[in-house]
């Protein structure tokens, strides 16, 4: 591939996004070895979504990384044009979301043609309805292998950060939590409402689970979530430590590695647990289709609904009233999840 000198990268979402998209981008680096990458990419439009910068910045995959913020499209459009224009690469990767439509990615090859990059790449994957898909991890693999890059998944390869170590060590001390024992991490928030299962009901499986198997839990997510698990877990659980704060990307990577199991929901700090080999018990809605956003790692268990409206990605609920999540019983999840756990404690 000695004929690229600049390849860029093209690729949208947040923290879990993100983490997905670590094998495919190391092995578009693997493809282009010489070549200089840079990766584009949004900015989050709130302070709850992580910056794709945060997550990856320190892997050393890509040469450069250059941001846009996501507004009406003609803006975003010309925002694009300005860094392909400056940056003027031999080749565009593009690496869509799993729901992009096929119009929308011809859109934006016609857009870094018109730019007149070379060689653009981009196509979308279509799986049958309520077929069992590949992980976004996989799929994005696949897309890249249909492209011309070829390979298999390369690892996460997720590199241990030391003085991070040592600042989570001292964090969880500080709230009582022993770094050197297993303990849960637990995730209660997500972006949607459609991806939430209600918090009284993972108090109660909290409870269980810590009195079955004497493990210490402790809970992430921002600073809404810290609020939320305070007035509506703590009530029913009251072991739940809290950080005082919340965690930063690198700091989550490296509690989420020390810890015995993820048990939440399908959101971004599980995404980081399953990257780092971390076992993942996650309750899931139907809002995607089954097994897209499943975590991407050997040691998990998945607890879904599945219903005929699935993989409908809604924010909102409204019409079934969230019967994905809400047929979903403590007594399903705690006879699922207790099992699990004392199985990983065994190993």
């Amino acid at each position: 591939m000695s004929g690229e000198k600049r390849v860029l990268v093209f690729r949208t979402g947040h923290l879990g996004d993100t983490v997905c998209a670590i094998p495919a981008f190391r092995l578009i680096r693997r493809h282009f070895p010489d070549a200089e990458l840079m990766l584009l990419c949004d900015r989050p439009d709130n302070s709850v979504k992580v910056p794709v910068i945060g997550v990856i910045e320190d892997l050393h995959i890509f040469d450069q990384i250059a941001t846009y913020s996501s507004v009406e499209w003609s803006i975003t459009a010309w925002r694009i044009i300005q860094i392909v224009r400056d940056y003027r690469p031999d080749v565009v990767v593009m690496l869509p979301q799993v729901r992009e439509t096929s119009r929308s990615v011809r859109r934006k090859k016609l857009l870094f043609q018109s730019c007149g990059v070379p060689d653009t790449r981009g196509l979308q994957l279509r799986g049958s309805s309520h077929a069992w898909q590949p992980t976004e991890a996989n799929r994005l693999v696949l897309m890249l292998n249909k492209l011309g890059i070829d390979g298999t998944k390369p690892t996460y390869d997720l590199p241990v950060d030391s003085a991070t170590q040592r600042s989570v060590e001292e964090r969880l001390r500080a709230i009582c939590v022993n770094p050197s024992r297993p303990f849960v991490v637990f995730c209660g928030g997500g972006k949607a409402s459609t991806q939430c299962w209600p918090l009284e009901r993972y108090a109660a499986v909290l409870l269980r689970l810590a009195a079955e198997t004497g493990s210490e839990v402790f809970g992430v997510g921002h600073h809404a979530d810290l609020e939320d698990y305070r007035a509506r877990i703590l009530p029913t659980f009251s072991a739940l430590r809290l950080p005082l704060a919340p965690f930063t990307v690198t700091e989550m990577f490296e509690v989420c590695r020390r810890a015995l199991v993820y048990f939440g929901n399908d959101t971004g700090p599980m995404h980081v647990s399953a990257a780092v080999d971390c076992p993942v018990a996650v309750v899931m809605s139907a809002r995607n289709a089954p097994g897209s956003w499943d975590p991407d790692v050997e040691r998990r268990l998945v607890i879904r609904h599945r219903t005929e409206c699935e993989d409908c990605f809604l924010t909102d609920c409204v019409a079934e009233k969230h019967r994905c999540l809400a047929e979903i019983t403590v007594e399903q999840v705690a006879a699922d999840v207790v099992p699990f756990v004392k199985s990983l404690q065994r190993r």
